[in-house]
């Protein structure tokens, strides 16, 4: 009965302060990605059959004629394990105002508690034997609850799986405990422990100000506290439904499960298929700063706006492939990284998105189970030297900038676009991946996302990347958040916009000594900014 809150920080690997040019180092990446595509095939325990998907985006007919059980399936007979995916149209967007965190709180109480049978306690010795548990997320706009387990276990195992789902205890020691671990998560983990998620948070907050969007899906210390159990009670009757689920199994499970899984998860009240309206966001204007002022001894960057493509959206493909040449996550080939970190040594890591990343720290490919149908661009510049942030930030427009102006070139763009096309084959390498980018296309209302990236790719032109930049990137407007222990430094230097010269400890190529001239002036030009204590963050 885990919660990706609890998890633990991931080992980071050391690379080169030097590496080779933009274009050298992707030859090599792309060269890395293809050959290991067919060890990847090899496994046999993350075989998937190529025959075509049993009941494919199937819905599953309820006796009474009712709403129905939209499914996806994904058959693997090989497989000794068994992926099983609720997923629930249950996100923080459905939070009533002042009892932000009613989502995550009800998500809890289904699938890491005690049930109207067991305690949480029987519970987890219940799975035990099976070297099995439940996972629960709560994101935007949906709500997990998945696991994987062996098929000689999945009979006993499922059974314990709709018992949590469809007869949750809601005991008043399990809400206090989940409240307990929530308000933990918010003040320890993101005000205090890492900076990398309290940034996050803190520009979706800014981007999506006034949105649905606009709160963590965690909540806030006063919106946890004052949630009941009646609310969860109510929200549990109002968003656990059949018409808010989709089902995805796959692997080696028998003929006939499915078909049993929908019908037990009938009992479910019938619900409504229809997800809650968004509005537009609200459009950005000029360049607006919020200084998260708390105890560190380096500055976090980020910024971004709101960005009106998703993967179901043609531009996407495009921007795709101008985002990894520009900063793709934890690679080393973007711009980004090459000339902030590689060539001038300034922090750890410097990297550009179209859509949300899901936890960070803990991820080093795209995530299935967070799909959003609001998006937004962002660059990240992290953990950054406080006397060296100025320059971090105007570098990262710099290349922003230069990205738009000048666009990718033949070659650029043709080694760009061949590892995307390889490397995203490695981000669904797992059957529960897998079958959760399957959950996400249907989502999206599109192909399966994995293909689809190698379909899309197979047609585009420079000129197609170069005019979707053009189009959607800009830094003229942004919203921004520092994370910094001297908000009041940051705020004078920020408004001042004097120049802020680089010094190095060590020697630098008159290349980069040019381009630096140009950098330090960048106009910053900020419309407003705002000092927001840690202590109020989330509150």
């Amino acid at each position: 009965m885990r919660n990706p809150m609890n998890c633990n920080a991931m080992t980071r690997t050391a690379v080169n302060r030097n590496p080779a040019s933009s274009l050298a180092w992707l030859a090599i990446a792309v060269l890395v990605a293809a050959v290991a595509l067919p060890a990847v095939a090899q496994m046999p325990e993350n075989h998937v059959s190529d025959e075509p998907m049993e009941g494919d985006m199937a819905e599953a007919e309820m006796k009474d004629g009712a709403t129905k059980i939209d499914t996806v399936t994904l058959p693997s007979p090989g497989s000794p394990l068994v992926a099983i995916r609720l997923q629930f149209a249950a996100g923080s967007i459905y939070d009533p105002e002042g009892k932000e965190g009613l989502a995550s709180l009800t998500a809890r109480m289904v699938a890491d508690a005690g049930t109207a049978e067991r305690s949480y306690g029987e519970l987890i010795d219940a799975f035990y034997p099976m070297a099995a548990d439940v996972d629960v997320s709560t994101d935007r706009e949906v709500t997990l609850v998945s696991g994987l387990v062996h098929r000689d276990t999945l009979d006993a195992y499922t059974d314990l799986l709709l018992e949590a789902v469809l007869s949750p205890g809601f005991k008043e020691t399990d809400l206090a405990r989940h409240k307990g671990e929530i308000e933990a998560y918010l003040t320890s983990t993101l005000r205090s422990a890492n900076d990398e998620l309290l940034g996050l948070e803190a520009i979706q907050q800014q981007i999506f100000a006034g949105h649905p969007y606009g709160h963590a899906p965690a909540g806030s210390v006063s919106g946890v506290e004052a949630v009941t159990m009646d609310d969860v009670k109510a929200f549990y009757r109002q968003r656990f439904t059949r018409g808010s689920l989709l089902v995805g199994v796959a692997g080696g499970y028998p003929d006939g499960y499915v078909e049993k899984l929908t019908k037990k998860l009938a009992k479910l009240p019938a619900g409504t298929t229809k997800l809650a309206e968004l509005p537009k966001p609200k459009k950005v204007e000029g360049r607006n700063f919020t200084l998260v002022e708390k105890g560190t001894n380096s500055v976090g960057i980020h910024f971004g706006y709101p960005l009106p493509v998703n993967r179901a959206d043609d531009d996407y493909y495009p921007l795709m492939v101008a985002n990894s040449y520009l900063g793709e996550h934890r690679t080393f080939h973007g711009r980004l990284m090459q000339q902030l970190r590689g060539l001038r040594g300034l922090n750890y890591g410097d990297y550009s998105y179209i859509e949300y990343w899901w936890v960070p720290p803990f991820t080093s490919n795209p995530s299935p189970g967070v799909p959003r149908r609001d998006q937004y661009f962002s660059v990240w510049i992290r953990p950054v030297q406080p006397e060296t942030a100025h320059f971090a930030l105007r570098d990262a427009l710099y290349e922003v900038d230069r990205l738009r102006d000048r666009g990718l070139t033949e070659a650029e763009f043709e080694l760009t676009r061949k590892f995307v096309v390889n490397y995203s084959k490695l981000w669904a390498q797992t059957l529960s991946d897998r079958l959760g980018f399957h959950m996400d296309s249907q989502f999206y209302g599109m192909p399966y996302y994995i293909d689809e990236i190698e379909s899309r790719l197979a047609g585009l032109t420079v000129d197609d990347v170069n005019k979707a930049v053009k189009k959607h990137i800009d830094t003229k407007s942004f919203e921004a958040v520092f994370v910094t222990a001297d908000a009041a430094a940051v705020k004078a230097y920020l408004e001042g916009d004097e120049p802020s010269p680089m010094t190095y400890n060590s020697e630098v190529g008159d290349e980069v000594k040019e381009a630096d001239k140009t950098i330090e002036k960048i106009a910053v030009k900020p419309a407003g900014v705002e000092i927001v204590p840690v202590a109020e963050m989330f509150q």
